[in-house]
């Protein structure tokens, strides 16, 4: 299934059906902007903005442009998904079996998991029987093709194995790709956008390699960011400092082992501290609490695969097979906003002023909604 995955989801071909997509959204972006920006004094929620593209992107590349759609019976498609993000922070109960139980019983917590799973699982199917619909009727193109159309090609034929994917097996491809593929992203461009404005020397850098390397242009699509090292360098530090998932997804022993000469039984859960990992000073230097892009300059190789001194997508068969992907699609929002606009803070918000506390526990966001303003870029004649 991960095989699966890689190749249709997050592989080359995908990936350009999600460029496209990406494009859209972004000069969509821009011309909202565009009607704020003239007044210099609109503050535009960046939080909700974000959120809005990412979802925009992953599900119309996953499900296709009718995802919006919504059962007759349940709530709207954008509360569902609001509460589902909600849920994945985890309980109590995550941390402390037995007593927690008993208190996300009293709470409420295991209602609301009942039923966010339940108008969840009403949607998946939803989404499901519709494309079925469509991939049984008239013969759909091949460049019309979202993800879940070729899955539902692959289901009915065995692999070199001779497994069939399955119902459930959809239905969980697709819980991955609501669960890792929008908040992940959505965190990673709020803390991305806050370190930025939050220091203005690594804005002005950055704005001037953007501008200078990319020239003028009008038009989203010709906005080339695969160049743009310092971007490069942006995005990783934004990753070092704000590891989406601080702690990793939980891995389970299966059998006896031994880790720094202590003894994990089969059956433990296992947390990896992404957190502590990238601000370790004896690996990052007494900087290491800084925002400082640079020291990505001369620092070579791929983290999580040959290199573990930092693992936002963690390491090794289990990492995200998204590591390759999210990056380039974080690095394209950023630059193009920082293309089109100058940003500042709310009027009397200094940038040391700025709140960067966290907030969730599965997934580290920003715990108060990013808000700036953005001022339409004046080039000079």
């Amino acid at each position: 299934m991960r095989k699966l995955f890689v190749s249709e989801f997050v592989g080359p071909k995908r990936a350009k059906l999600s460029r496209h997509v990406l494009v859209a959204e972004m000069e969509s972006v821009i011309r909202y902007l565009s009607s704020h920006a003239p007044s210099n004094t609109t503050e535009v929620n960046m939080s909700d903005m974000f959120l809005e593209i990412v979802k925009q992107m992953v599900c119309k590349v996953a499900f296709g442009d009718n995802y919006r759609t919504q059962p007759s019976n349940g709530p709207s498609w954008d509360v569902m998904l609001a509460e589902t993000m909600e849920l994945l922070n985890g309980s109590v109960g995550d941390s402390f079996p037995f007593l927690g139980f008993f208190i996300d019983w009293i709470s409420g917590w295991n209602r609301r998991l009942n039923d966010g799973f339940r108008n969840l699982d009403a949607y998946i199917d939803m989404i499901i029987d519709d494309h079925l619909k469509h991939n049984t009727g008239e013969e759909v193109r091949e460049e019309d093709k979202d993800f879940l159309h070729t899955v539902l090609d692959r289901s009915s034929k065995e692999n070199a194995s001779g497994y069939r994917v399955n119902h459930a097996d959809i239905k969980a491809l697709v819980m991955d790709i609501l669960a890792g593929g929008i908040d992940s992203t959505v965190v990673t461009l709020v803390w991305a956008m806050s370190e930025i404005v939050r220091n203005p020397r690594v804005m002005h850098n950055l704005q001037n390699e953007i501008r200078s390397r990319t020239g003028r242009i009008q038009k989203v699509d010709e906005l080339d960011t695969t160049k743009i090292a310092y971007l490069k360098m942006v995005v990783k530090e934004t990753m070092r400092l704000h590891p989406p998932a601080p702690l990793l997804i939980p891995h389970v022993s299966v059998s006896d082992t031994q880790i720094a000469g202590y003894d994990v039984f089969p059956g433990t859960t296992v947390l990896i501290n992404a957190w502590g990992i990238a601000r370790d000073p004896t690996i990052w230097g007494e900087n290491a609490a800084e925002f400082y892009p640079e020291r990505f300059k001369d620092l070579d190789g791929d983290f999580g695969r040959d290199r573990f001194e930092m693992l936002p997508f963690g390491g090794g068969r289990r990492s995200c097979p998204a590591m390759n992907t999210a990056p380039a699609n974080v690095e394209f929002v950023i630059a193009t906003l920082l293309y089109w606009f100058d940003w500042e803070l709310p009027s009397g918000i200094m940038c040391e002023d700025l709140n960067m506390e966290n907030g969730g526990t599965l997934i580290l966001g920003k715990k108060t909604p990013l808000c700036l303003v953005p001022i339409e870029h004046k080039w000079e004649d």
